[in-house]
């Protein structure tokens, strides 16, 4: 049986493959119905509020995107009982579908998930997106000297 860090980090990364391949239902799946959401500043407040945010953003952001992949790198996960505080950063990449333009995104997933009846879920859940590093000229040889 895995641990609740083990099932904690599972969680994430089955979000993220939600965000990335399923509908808004089934990202929905991963949080309580009294959630507080914070989707790049769009402020949800419930799981149906949650839903119809993941809808729309599926339509216009995510749907026009090919291959959209997002990876997670050194998630933070302290749990207290049946409430857990993660942070993890993120990439998401794909190709704009009109163009084929790479995208990179990055950024911070901040999280407070609670344990019902054996069972994780987000009950709070933060998304700050960043500049991608492709939007910033490169630090010249003589600044880092």
């Amino acid at each position: 049986m895995p641990s609740d860090h083990e099932t904690i980090q599972n969680l994430y990364a089955g979000y993220c493959f939600a965000v990335d391949q399923g509908s808004a239902e089934d990202i929905a799946a991963f949080f309580w119905d009294e959630c507080y959401l914070n989707f790049g500043g769009n402020i949800h407040q419930g799981v149906d509020e949650a839903r119809t945010g993941f809808a729309k953003w599926i339509a216009k952001m995510r749907d026009p995107v090919q291959g959209l992949r997002h990876c997670l790198y050194t998630p933070l996960i302290e749990i207290d009982g049946d409430s857990a505080k993660a942070e993890a950063y993120y990439d998401a990449d794909g190709h704009a579908g009109r163009k084929g333009k790479p995208i990179q995104l990055r950024g911070l997933y901040r999280s407070t998930l609670e344990k019902r009846d054996g069972e994780w879920r987000f009950i709070k859940h933060e998304v700050q997106i960043w500049d991608s590093i492709r939007d910033h000229t490169p630090i010249s040889q003589e600044a880092s000297a």
